[in-house]
């Protein structure tokens, strides 16, 4: 008798415990002001983030922009390429996941370069040229002949809003051919 009370109480008790993790859990996936609280007092970090399993984890976000600008040297602003378009089904259906991950290793692979080539050779390498022409494509036939056009990596670190973006690359002006 004593022992089924017990375990039902141990049984409660875990429950209690559990659903309270698993709530702070779901919680502490955006960047707000309990996530804020609990990573104070979380000091043996038992509390995960989804993205936990990466070697980096949830470390920086890369931006695509690109921007053209004509012979008498009007600039238009700088567009962003949106990698990931979220939508209800996305948890379920994305089949633009393995497009977003190729971008994003061409990102890696041309911040890297950079450190190591000058601007005239980094033109040549397989990342800037296939970048190149991504924002070309993107620009698309809103260019005229004479006009330029050119894009640039931009780094945020942490949850989107939560630091100054930071340019990481831009490539030298393209002529459209």
């Amino acid at each position: 008798m004593m022992i089924d009370i017990a375990s039902s109480v141990f049984g409660v008790i875990g429950i209690v415990v559990f659903s309270v993790w698993f709530l702070l859990t779901i919680a502490f996936q955006k960047n707000n002001r309990l996530s804020r609280l609990t990573t104070r007092f979380d000091r043996f970090t038992l509390i995960p983030k989804w993205s936990f399993f990466t070697p980096d984890p949830g470390a920086s976000n890369y931006h695509f922009v690109y921007r053209s600008r004509d012979d008498e040297t009007s600039v238009s602003p700088w567009l962003e390429l949106n990698l990931s378009p979220r939508g209800i089904l996305f948890p379920l259906w994305n089949p633009r996941k393995r497009y977003r991950e190729g971008m994003i290793e061409l990102f890696q692979l041309l911040a890297l370069s950079s450190i190591n080539c000058s601007a005239e050779r980094l033109q040549f390498t397989a990342p800037y040229i296939i970048l190149l022409d991504v924002a070309r494509k993107r620009l698309g036939g809103s260019l005229s002949s004479p006009a330029f056009y050119q894009f640039a990596l931009v780094e945020t670190r942490g949850p989107s809003g939560a630091s100054v973006p930071r340019v990481r690359f831009y490539s030298l002006t393209h002529p459209v051919s």
